[in-house]
């Protein structure tokens, strides 16, 4: 396995003893997230879900109301839906960031990660101990503290830090 991948199943064992079972790996596009979600899949045989397509496909026939309500239950049925035994990998997760959604994106992971280890791949940064996703200009930028998660960085080489 790759540095990456390698840190991402260290990871995702801490993880599993935690009370949120949750591996957030942060890094730019391009940075190997999926490229090592890729390699765990086959490797290990864990769970990995397109979120913005398989979330979109079960918002389709809401209405906008019941799509702020319901998001945060979608992602935990999906979760749940690849059964107990398995890791989950969330790979293209920026629906969840959708100013019409109203979500808080980190609480609806630690949630859905409370029985299931999921791993999220997050397109953006982790510095002075808070997550990063988009940039000040845009509708979905967040910075969020983080507590009680497992965080691992990506680079451009797709090689993991903390």
């Amino acid at each position: 396995m790759r540095d990456l991948a390698r840190a991402i199943a260290e990871q995702a064992e801490i993880a599993a003893r935690s009370f949120y079972r949750l591996v957030v790996v942060a890094g730019p596009p391009g940075s190997g997230k999926t490229k090592a979600f890729n390699e765990l899949q086959s490797a290990k045989g864990w769970s990995l879900l397109n979120l913005n397509k398989d979330l979109s496909e079960r918002l389709l026939d809401l209405t906008s109301k019941q799509r702020r309500l319901r998001t945060a239950d979608i992602v935990r049925d999906l979760i749940e839906e690849q059964g107990k035994q398995t890791v989950s990998m969330l790979d293209n997760i920026g629906l969840l960031f959708h100013p019409a959604l109203q979500q808080e994106p980190m609480m609806a992971l630690q949630r859905a990660s409370r029985n299931h280890t999921v791993i999220a791949a997050w397109q953006g940064e982790y510095s002075a101990s808070k997550l990063i996703y988009g940039t000040p200009d845009h509708p979905e930028y967040r910075r969020l503290d983080v507590k009680d998660v497992q965080i691992l960085t990506a680079d451009a080489h797709g090689l993991a830090g903390a």
